[in-house]
């Protein structure tokens, strides 16, 4: 099952927190970029539920692993093949920006970068990540990446349907 889902767990990168690395991985596999694989069931169980936006947290790699380029000129270029096919499958960037400091709470890791990527529904991802032609490019983001976090969120109307 992990290795038919390899292409889909790429993209949705490490839903779990950091206590994941040990958990539900293959050997070889790396949970801040390859995923966990229970998540992804889990995700993919309510498929037609959206929209949904989904938070990226991305540190870049000091260099690719071939040296060929650096993290974040990987991720760039990653960005720059992977857009049409984000929008081929329905998601917009909404929202990205650089982290410039923390006001409250500690925080374990540092991030080079943040985006949100809206999705109208969870299928749309799940699609994307099965598109042999993303698949074939997808290897950018992994190269360029060193630690990622992708969390899905539900918007709410206000305070009290997020304690619902």
């Amino acid at each position: 099952m992990v290795r038919q889902l390899s292409g889909v767990l790429l993209v949705l990168g490490c839903l779990a927190g950091c206590d994941s690395r040990l958990a539900n991985h293959p050997p070889g596999s790396d949970p801040w970029l390859d995923g966990n694989p229970a998540q992804f069931v889990s995700f993919s169980a309510d498929a037609d539920k959206g929209p949904v936006y989904m938070l990226n947290l991305l540190k870049f790699a000091e260099q690719t692993q071939d040296g060929s380029m650096s993290g974040a000129a990987s991720y760039a270029k990653y960005g720059e093949l992977a857009g049409p096919y984000v929008e081929k499958h329905g998601g917009r960037l909404i929202w990205a920006g650089v982290p410039t400091e923390q006001l409250i709470g500690d925080m374990a890791y540092d991030w080079d970068l943040v985006a949100i990527v809206e999705w109208p529904k969870r299928q749309n991802l799940l699609d994307l990540g099965n598109d042999p032609d993303y698949q074939a490019i997808s290897h950018f983001r992994g190269d360029g990446l060193v630690r990622s976090m992708l969390i899905a969120m539900d918007a709410v109307d206000g305070l009290e349907a997020a304690s619902d």
